[in-house]
């Protein structure tokens, strides 16, 4: 009865990954966060289903009695094997959260692979050695000190991720994005209570159910962050954008600055070469504008408000803003396309908040001052 009732709890967990796996590859087109989420979901996925099969034919469940042991050690490799590579995958995940690309670089990411094959040659090398677990013939199953040393080898590596995740989202303006940050960071409290929970016994599949609700929140908030982007810039959307500017016109410690711009002449690229130019164009503005807001500390808030327009929310002082203004202009010529046909440049518009002003009256201000510009010009 108790292998039954582990095995539906872990069936359970398997149908809950299975379908989050099956929604995140159905999207046609995907960002590289959501594809380390979906390396994720599948490592997990393969950890739950064998753990589920070791424990039908550890309980002799399924099988004849001369399979029970050999399909039990098989599984339960595969076990730990697929632990580890699901380990890996989410450090890549929370890395790339961090707009870090580092596991996306192919030298880089052979390298930081070298520490994931340490403990899936341990499991390979149990079947012999019996170092990281054993079972006996009677169906007892038993932890020996590798599996100490591995539990702590993989706390270690996410909890190093899950710091520079809480890290960053300390210098997220986003209240969204912070709180999803900080949830992904939780993921070394799963390791730490599997590691714990494998001192009671392997009578307690509450693990699985930890890792699963991590997964399935994690999953949810890079939905919700999906629809909160502009699909083409990759940046938060108009009305994502609303409900920031009321969040922050009501929460700040600084003074707030809003900066509206859009691109010179954005028309006559669109006429001239093509919509597929115009829509490049737009991309490259919004990779000089993540890159001249990377550095602050407090990162500045981009949008697209509509069209060939971006709107960045400031919390700073008269000095960050124009520290900001140098940057985005140091960016757009780092940025500038040696193969582009015409010059790349934004008119931008500046409003100061004060006291009482609706999201409405910011915008318009910081319009009209990016028009005085335009029209001195």
């Amino acid at each position: 009865m108790e292998a039954a009732l582990y095995a539906e709890v872990y069936l359970v967990c398997i149908i809950v990954v299975a379908l989050l796996t099956f929604w995140s590859t159905r999207r046609s087109t995907r960002s590289v966060e959501e594809r380390w989420l979906v390396y994720v979901l599948l490592a997990f996925l393969g950890n739950f289903a064998s753990n589920f099969f070791f424990k039908l034919f550890n309980g002799r469940l399924i099988g004849s009695e001369a399979l029970f042991l050999p399909a039990s050690y098989f599984f339960k490799t595969l076990y730990f094997i697929t632990l580890d590579i699901g380990v890996f995958a989410w450090c890549g995940y929370a890395e790339t959260e961090q707009k870090n690309y580092i596991f996306q670089r192919k030298k880089t990411l052979r390298l930081l692979m070298l520490p994931l094959l340490l403990p899936i040659a341990a499991a390979l090398v149990n079947l012999k050695t019996h170092h990281l677990f054993e079972i006996t013939p009677a169906g007892a199953y038993q932890r020996n000190f590798l599996f100490q040393v591995q539990m702590a080898f993989l706390l270690l590596c996410s909890m190093v991720c899950s710091v520079r995740l809480l890290r960053h989202a300390r210098r997220e303006s986003d209240p969204l994005q912070c709180a999803h940050l900080r949830l992904t960071a939780s993921f070394p409290l799963c390791i730490l209570a599997a590691w714990m929970l494998s001192f009671i016994g392997e009578s307690v599949p509450v693990i699985c159910v930890c890792i699963m609700v991590e997964l399935l929140c994690i999953y949810t908030g890079t939905h919700n962050q999906q629809i909160s982007l502009d699909k083409l810039t990759q940046v938060n959307n108009r009305q994502n954008l609303m409900g920031f500017m009321n969040y922050k016109l009501r929460n700040h410690a600084e003074t707030v600055f809003l900066l509206m711009m859009d691109v010179d002449r954005f028309k006559v690229i669109n006429d001239t070469y093509g919509h597929l130019e115009g829509d490049r164009a737009l991309t490259t503005v919004s990779s000089v504008l993540k890159h001249a807001c990377g550095p602050f500390k407090k990162r500045p808030y981009i949008a697209r408000y509509g069209g060939d327009e971006f709107i960045i929310m400031l919390e700073g002082s008269e000095n960050d803003l124009s520290a900001l203004l140098e940057s985005i202009s140091a960016a757009l010529a780092a940025f500038q396309s040696a193969d582009a046909p015409y010059p790349l440049s934004l008119s931008i518009g500046v409003a100061k908040y004060r006291a009482g002003m609706t999201p409405k009256e910011l915008i318009a201000q910081a319009d009209a001052d990016l028009y005085g510009h335009k029209n001195g010009r």
